[in-house]
């Protein structure tokens, strides 16, 4: 999170920006005030305090808070998928726990690497946050059912596709919540610890389909 938490220009001098380079600047500072207060007690003044602008600068910039965190989870959104993408292996591989061991063991390093953007996606109860969840958890199973139908193809297993479907959720929900896990108690596990145990015990299940 150096990015979020390191901006490329100072509070005091975003007042002097034009609305587009401000931007960024007014997305970093709520992304902080966000993890601090929450959705609900996050405000625009307080975003604009720790922006160094006044809060109609803010609003010159975002109609509303809403639509300030809806941005902020858009961008949020694309370089979370975008870790997801590159934990999943591109193929199948001929031992599936292996390919489970790196898919999640690279998704949760990223969770450990940049907690407090997981936090904002898995943490946060408000609606905005559940809707987002809901869209990137869908291409989530999407890409992890392609692969898993491949597998189970390649086994000969009646109606692969629709066994897959069934295991990509399983195999989802069960990764978002070691994520939770390794956010709320990140003294307990770590990331290469959790996926490989993690990836040992689903292979026992999947060893009977």
């Amino acid at each position: 999170m150096v990015a979020l938490l390191s901006p490329t220009a100072s509070p005091a001098r975003a007042a002097h920006l034009g609305p587009q380079r401000r931007r960024p600047l007014i997305l970093d500072a709520a992304f902080e005030v966000f993890i601090e207060h929450g959705y609900e007690g996050a405000s625009m003044a307080a975003i604009a305090r720790r922006a160094g602008v006044s809060k109609p600068v803010v609003y010159a910039c975002f109609q509303s808070k809403g639509q300030l965190f809806t941005e902020l989870l858009e961008r949020e959104e694309r370089r979370i998928l975008g870790q997801i993408a590159a934990a999943l292996p591109a193929e199948p591989g001929a031992d599936p726990e292996r390919t489970l061991v790196e898919g999640l063991t690279g998704f949760l390093r990223a969770v450990a690497e940049s907690p407090d953007a997981y936090r904002v996606i898995y943490l946060a109860q408000s609606d905005p946050v559940a809707a987002r969840v809901q869209r990137g958890r869908a291409m989530q199973v999407d890409a992890v059912a392609a692969l898993v139908a491949a597998w189970l193809g390649s086994r000969g297993t009646p109606e692969p596709d629709r066994t897959a479907r069934l295991m990509a959720h399983a195999l989802v929900g069960a990764a978002e919540a070691a994520a939770r896990a390794l956010l709320v108690e990140p003294d307990l596990w770590d990331a290469e610890e959790m996926g490989q145990t993690l990836a040992q015990l689903i292979a026992r299940g999947q060893n009977a389909v």
